[in-house]
């Protein structure tokens, strides 16, 4: 079985150099880099943790994209959509230093950045079934966490090295300065990724698993699979708790909190570490006992995380942020992969692109209402000067404790129903 996948060796390797070059323009279009990128633009806390939660709602691109019927070309395919939707990254650092009122330009915003996300999640499916057939599937576990691991080194050092960049324009009054090179570091990107993806093979046509399916059938076929329901609905609680306050972290830090871009990347770095020194433990225990079991203790370990922001406030908050991001990093080093392995775990190989974008999407549209959720409440608490109910307090301190709450549902039906669970 191995011996067949030794045509991909070289193709394995540039797919974990595609892996990094994404993750590092993610890093610039994500928390307190899109949240100083939105505030510098004129746009508030509430409207820029909406539009961050735009991510989330993309999913939604995955449901459909698996009903493309999609012949010859994957490779194609996804090289050429990937560089579209990086260069609408590129033009979202041109918006704060367009002239035009600030309501045009968090339209703006939105066009580019969902533009760009509602393409990334369309192509996902294929994208992930095309690579991850170039991998055995009892060393997925082990090769997941070495491309982590790499793309978090790497992040760790990139992420500080734009951070200190940014600081030091804004410190000298020439913040479009950084924002230019944040965009012309995007578009270097973005053209090293292409190369990588050019070097990686696409297996004969024949070889790869089944990637359309007609709506009917699919939808027959989920219906159908109590399993995959329940598979699902993991993706969907753990949506609706991240959903809540994930995406207004990045303005915490920087308005509330008052930390520094720089101190920011710090915590990137703290976070990176923490990650990659449980990645590939997850790893070998998700491939020795099961995703199930290795997902149960992350999910435990997030509901920790959210537990600890509870009590975050400006006086204690580089203290307790930095302990929030080693344990929600930890966490990640299970759950980002495992949201993905877990369907290949259970849904039979024809069914996997199908699979893959229903559970997305199902996780995404749960997500962007929780964001609108959190949006009311946050400026309800800030348009009450930071009282509720008579109680000094943040807004995303409650929005943390929601996420607390459904973690610790999610921890629940873990342990009652999917572990319980034949593969």
């Amino acid at each position: 079985m191995l011996e067949g996948y030794d045509i991909y060796k070289t193709s394995r390797a540039s797919y974990i150099v595609e892996a990094a070059l994404e993750y590092f323009i993610s890093l610039l279009i994500t928390d307190a880099f899109l949240a100083t990128l939105l505030t510098k633009s004129g746009i508030s806390d509430a409207t820029a943790g909406v539009i961050t939660q735009l991510a989330s709602l993309s999913f939604a691109a995955q449901l459909f994209a698996v009903f493309i019927k999609k012949g010859r070309g994957i490779k194609r395919f996804v090289t050429l959509m990937h560089l579209f939707d990086q260069m609408l990254y590129v033009l979202l650092y041109l918006v704060p230093v367009i002239k035009i009122p600030t309501e045009f330009k968090a339209m703006l915003f939105v066009i580019l950045f969902l533009g760009g996300h509602l393409v990334a999640s369309m192509i996902s499916p294929y994208k992930l079934t095309w690579l991850m057939s170039l991998v055995p599937d009892k060393s997925r576990g082990r090769f997941t966490a070495n491309k982590e691991i790499i793309s978090l080194i790497g992040g760790m050092i990139f992420s500080f090295l734009m951070g200190s960049l940014v600081d030091h324009f804004n410190e000298i009054g020439k913040e479009n300065i950084g924002f230019a090179l944040c965009g012309v570091t995007i578009f270097v990107l973005a053209v090293l990724h292409l190369v990588s993806l050019l070097i990686i093979k696409e297996p004969p046509f024949e070889e790869l698993p089944n990637r359309h399916v007609g709506f009917v059938d699919a939808i027959k076929s989920v219906i159908g699979n109590k399993v995959l329901l329940k598979i699902i609905l993991i993706g969907v609680i753990y949506h609706l708790a991240t959903g809540i306050c994930l995406s207004f972290y990045g303005t915490y830090k920087i308005h509330e909190l008052g930390f520094s871009l720089k101190y920011v990347a710090f915590l990137s770095m703290l976070s990176a570490i923490s990650r990659v020194a449980f990645s590939r433990l997850f790893g070998k225990f998700a491939d020795k006992y099961s995703w199930a079991k290795m997902m149960t203790v992350c999910f435990g370990i997030l509901m920790i995380a959210f537990g600890v922001n509870i009590f975050t406030v400006p006086s204690n908050g580089h203290i307790m942020f930095a302990l929030y991001s080693c344990l929600y990093a930890i966490s990640m080093a299970g759950i980002n992969s495992g949201l993905m392995n877990i369907v290949f775990d259970y849904v039979p190989l024809n069914e996997r692109t199908a699979a893959l974008g229903i559970t997305k999407a199902a996780g995404g549209l749960a997500a962007f209402p929780m964001a609108l959720v959190g949006s009311r409440i946050l400026t309800y608490i800030q348009s009450s000067s930071n009282m509720l109910f008579g109680i000094p307090v943040y807004g995303q301190q409650v929005l943390s404790f929601i996420a607390f709450a459904f973690m610790m549902l999610l921890v629940v039906y873990m342990k009652t129903v999917i572990l319980k669970l034949k593969k």
